[in-house]
């Protein structure tokens, strides 16, 4: 069954399991980061303070959960699976087009979404913890996060429960490929479930 992510917040702090932190994202890794429903932008307009909330910073916009935006004179603008860079572009073209000639337009990040996952059972620290913004993580790895299997880990019963819907490995399957297309991905919210040997 999988547990509503404020539930296992309130478990791991019960029962003093880690909750490992965010770590700060680097100026490339941004750069590479395709917009997600949740995240906070920042867009600003050089020499535009009606675009700009009266101030040079800009206007601070969520990505909704339909992956849009609202932004003055333009309305919705889709903007999830697009870099920041891409995005001052398309809002460029379009203000370009009919309402200011040749702007300046800077999109940065202010707050990622929560990429949180839940690591239980036979782990050495089990609790919830954050994937990095920059990689992706894949099972093997989150499981070291979590301090590795314990000796009573059974490696055959290793669960990933992903909206609903359980998904089962055996580690050392999980380990044989270096293939990127064979690895298992960790995304936001999955909750993993380490069994116990009954040996």
């Amino acid at each position: 069954m999988k547990l509503p992510l404020f539930f296992l917040f309130i478990w791991a702090a019960t029962f003093g399991v880690a909750v490992a932190q965010p770590k700060p994202v680097s100026a490339k890794s941004q750069s590479d980061y395709r917009l997600q429903p949740e995240d906070h932008i920042v867009i600003a307009v050089v020499g535009e303070a009606t675009l700009n909330e009266g101030t040079f910073l800009g206007i601070s916009r969520k990505v909704t959960s339909g992956g849009t935006i609202t932004y003055p004179y333009l309305g919705p603008i889709k903007v999830v699976n697009k870099t920041p860079a891409e995005v001052e572009e398309l809002i460029r073209t379009l203000l370009d087009k009919d309402y200011i000639i040749n702007p300046q337009v800077i999109v940065s990040m202010k707050e990622y979404r929560s990429r949180r996952v839940s690591v239980v059972g036979e782990v050495a620290k089990p609790g919830v913890y954050e994937l990095p913004v920059e990689q992706k993580t894949d099972l093997v790895q989150v499981i070291a996060m979590a301090g590795g299997l314990t000796k009573n880990a059974s490696k055959s019963k290793i669960e990933v429960t992903r909206n609903g819907k359980i998904q089962k490995f055996k580690y050392d399957d999980l380990g044989k490929t270096g293939d990127p297309d064979k690895k298992y991905w960790l995304e936001a919210d999955d909750h993993v479930s380490i069994g116990e040997s009954i040996f």
